[in-house]
């Protein structure tokens, strides 16, 4: 059985966690923060959360684990079947985690209430406002954010633009879904799936403590 390490605030940790519901995977759930301990650092290298351990060892890094989940479990497919609609989906997940996420976790110490510098702010909202003309360029929102085709683009989207709005919107006057037609509704439909309703259940029952 896979094992899934990680916390249910974080963003990347639901991913994979909405990958593993959506396909039916049975895993155990590992409680575990970030941590820089050898012992942890020996499953996922940099210390990040979220990594699994499969039997044949550990993987990190969500983007690799969910290409490993639809791999080892291809159906139901969260890729589409041929090479190069595959590759766009991964494009598009990877355009999303480096160039919105990232972007805007520069930003996330004032979702908890803390001042972020200006010129933190406007390297935030220069680097935005290119991230999302790429996610513009590469989106569908028809329905799907890749298309037709439920992907796990759509899971590492529906979990970047949940935390990345809201960034957005304190740190740099942005509303990430006010220029892209369709995204909101795309949103909205991603999160009455089980899976997500489920992750964000946890998520809610984490916080609480």
């Amino acid at each position: 059985m896979i094992k899934l390490y990680g916390a249910p605030l974080s963003n990347y940790y639901n991913m994979v966690k909405t990958a593993l519901l959506e396909k039916g995977i049975e895993f155990e759930a590992v409680m575990t923060p970030p941590s820089q301990e050898d012992d942890y650092r020996a499953k996922s290298p940099m210390g990040k959360i979220p990594c699994i351990e499969t039997d044949d060892g550990f993987l990190a890094e969500s983007i690799p684990i969910l290409n490993y989940l639809e791999d080892t479990h291809p159906e139901p497919a969260l890729l589409p079947s041929d090479a190069f609609s595959r590759a766009k989906v991964r494009e598009l997940a990877q355009s999303l985690e480096l160039h919105v996420e990232l972007v805007a976790r520069r930003g996330f110490g004032a979702l908890r209430g803390n001042e972020v510098p200006n010129d933190v702010k406007e390297g935030i909202k220069s680097d935005l406002t290119k991230g999302i003309g790429a996610i513009k360029r590469l989106a569908k929102f028809s329905p799907w954010i890749a298309g037709d085709e439920f992907t796990y683009a759509d899971l590492v989207g529906y979990f970047t633009f949940t935390l990345g709005n809201r960034s957005a919107q304190l740190n740099a006057d942005m509303d990430l879904f006010a220029d892209m037609p369709g995204a909101k509704e795309w949103f909205e439909k991603v999160a009455a799936r089980d899976s997500v309703k489920q992750a964000e259940a946890d998520q809610a029952a984490s916080r609480r403590g």
